[in-house]
């Protein structure tokens, strides 16, 4: 996903022309190749965006966030060897497994499952609503 990388200005036009939700776009291998199910759930939720927003109804700003926060999840990742035990204890990751109707993130919101994209997703929405 790093060298696929698209160039931010190219990323943004990319990513607000697309009509579908924007966890949809992340996982769509010819725009975020590389990017599976926990990446584009961990991304969303570290850049406060709702999985089920339109990428067109993106601002300029969330969508140059969003790839700034892609880039660093990807970045740490690749720098810890995708070692789960070593992923920052503050992220989604950690507690976003098995559809566990008690989730939480490690700072106490509550964590929702649901489908978007064809895929299971966890979220917060008191952060990413």
């Amino acid at each position: 996903p790093l060298h696929e990388l698209l160039a931010p200005d190219e990323f943004v036009r990319q990513l607000t022309r697309r009509q579908t939700p924007v966890k949809a776009v992340l996982l769509d291998q010819k725009f975020a190749a590389g990017v599976g199910n926990w990446i584009a759930d961990e991304v969303l939720y570290q850049a406060k965006l709702d999985p089920r927003k339109r990428a067109s109804d993106l601002s300029e700003t969330q969508a140059k966030h969003l790839r700034t926060v892609l880039k660093r999840v990807i970045e740490k990742s690749c720098a810890v060897n995708a070692e789960k035990e070593r992923f920052p204890k503050t992220w989604l990751f950690h507690h976003r497994w098995g559809k566990n109707s008690n989730a939480r993130t490690s700072k106490g919101e509550r964590i929702e499952h649901m489908t978007c994209a064809g895929r299971t997703t966890a979220w917060v929405p008191a952060v990413q609503g």
